[in-house]
């Protein structure tokens, strides 16, 4: 399974991440950010810290064996 990572710098001293499954093979860093652009308006943290910027973006693979 394939899932982009976002990372955002607040105003404060934490961080948020956002993870979304299954992103498109092509997407590249300018899709990411021009999305995050659209995005850093509207979110806010669960402590009321408002998004300021993308600190980074990540394609994160996992793979699962199950056990027999």
């Amino acid at each position: 399974m394939k899932e982009l990572v976002m990372v955002f710098d607040t105003n404060g001293t934490s961080k948020m991440t956002i993870s979304i499954d299954n992103p498109k093979e092509e997407i590249t860093l300018s899709d990411v950010q021009a999305a995050a652009e659209k995005l850093i308006p509207i979110l806010i943290t669960s402590s009321g810290a408002e998004i300021t910027a993308l600190n980074k973006a990540s394609i994160v693979t996992t793979q699962t064996e199950v056990l027999e």
